[in-house]
């Protein structure tokens, strides 16, 4: 989906909001963001790859320094390192910007696949999701401070390295981070079809063991208790819950277990997905959930239950979440496309900082898609104005929230 909106070249500089002036200097300096694009996705960032991810962080580490910004490079002994940089202005709103560092794909799939563009469509590992977005940020700093806009306190901008792991070591980094913010900007992609992000699920990871008995399935199969059929007894009555609020969804993702054919198996695995549109339906859920847990269909068999720590609040659409989505789209217009904002189940560290307290809203991204596939993209029409509208939504948050 195209967002091309070039400002009218008739207007005068002087009669040009912050968007509008930001977007005129990104289309000037598009060949540069693209030259950058190709070169911090030419290196490997998978999220288990720390000496890749701690060149990227360095690389943007630079970048941020170049704009003023004092840029802490917070060391990882196992991890990727994180990059946090401070830009301070003469205003009053305080505004976080959240990227991660870090993709999913393995060492060698950036020499493999480089970045390549095939008319409105660049390809390549990371383009989207999310280095070519967090360029876009700094594009849109940039920009602002070429304009000399500075009615802004501070612009937070935090860079992680595993958001992509749900082994997290950067929450308590992101809640320092957004302490006493006013906004919290996440720079995922913006939908395929455009919009912002102005609502996300919450999301638990559960695992679930049954510890049966094992005997040979020939000889004497009754003095067994078949981990695996309780499971799957299990499963099933689960999967009759999706629905059951609205927006729960449950999603049996990988299942483990049994020795060999020819033995009863004693022990079954079962790691399961829940989305959730408030934390009071997956409580409710979890009630249910451990009563069901009671209905056995096999003698002899013992169930746990594990929750992952790494669990998500909803990003809830809160009317402060509206107003800035409501300037949003004040702002696209300005730039002459029209921008909507919707929910998804998908989540992201939008869940953290909204979970924390603080207006969020996310999919403040160039346009783009298929992340996580060979076919990643961004859309090329896209970055100019979709990093315009990140800049003028950042001026905007400085000049009127206090």
């Amino acid at each position: 989906m195209s967002t091309q909106s070039p400002v009218s070249q008739q207007t005068s500089l002087a009669e040009r909001t912050p968007a509008q002036q930001a977007e005129v200097y990104v289309q000037q300096h598009l060949e540069r963001y693209l030259h950058e694009l190709s070169d911090v996705c030419a290196i490997d960032s998978g999220t288990y790859y720390k000496a890749g991810i701690d060149e990227v962080a360095c690389y943007f580490a630079g970048r941020m320094r170049g704009l003023g910004m004092d840029v802490t490079i917070v060391e990882n002994e196992t991890w990727g390192n994180d990059i946090y940089g401070v830009l301070r202005g003469t205003g009053k709103g305080i505004i976080v910007l959240l990227g991660h560092m870090d993709t999913v794909y393995p060492v060698g799939i950036a020499a493999a696949r480089p970045v390549r563009i095939d008319g409105n469509r660049i390809y390549g590992p990371g383009v989207i999701d999310m280095k070519g977005c967090i360029l876009a940020a700094i594009y849109a700093l940039e920009a602002l401070q070429f304009i000399h806009y500075q009615d802004f306190a501070e612009i937070r901008f935090l860079c992680v390295s595993d958001e992509e792991i749900s082994d997290r070591h950067s929450t308590n980094l992101i809640e320092t981070v957004c302490k006493g913010c006013h906004a919290a900007l996440v720079l995922e992609a913006a939908r395929e079809n455009g919009d912002m992000v102005s609502a996300r699920k919450g999301g638990a990871w559960y695992k679930l063991s049954a510890y049966g008995h094992s005997a040979h399935a020939g000889v004497e199969p009754e003095k067994g208790s078949n981990a695996i059929v309780e499971l799957a007894h299990q499963i099933l009555q689960l999967q009759d819950f999706n629905g059951w609020r609205s927006g729960l969804t449950i999603n049996t993702g990988r299942i483990n277990g049994g020795t060999a054919t020819n033995v009863v198996p004693d022990y079954a695995e079962a790691f399961i997905d829940v989305r959730f549109a408030s934390n009071q339906d997956r409580a409710d859920l979890e009630h249910r959930w451990y009563e069901l847990l009671q209905d056995k269909c096999i003698p002899g068999v013992e169930l746990t239950l594990e929750t992952d720590p790494d669990d998500r609040d909803p990003m809830l659409c809160t009317p402060e979440n509206l107003h800035m989505a409501q300037w949003a789209q004040e702002i696209a217009n300005q730039l002459g496309f029209a921008v909507n904002h919707a929910p998804t189940g998908g989540i992201s560290d939008a869940n953290y900082a909204s979970g924390f307290g603080y207006p969020a809203l996310d999919g403040l991204g160039p346009v783009g898609g298929l992340d996580h596939s060979p076919n990643e993209y961004m859309e090329k029409d896209s970055i100019a104005p979709r990093t315009a509208l990140l800049a003028g939504l950042i001026a905007a948050i400085g000049a009127n929230m206090c």
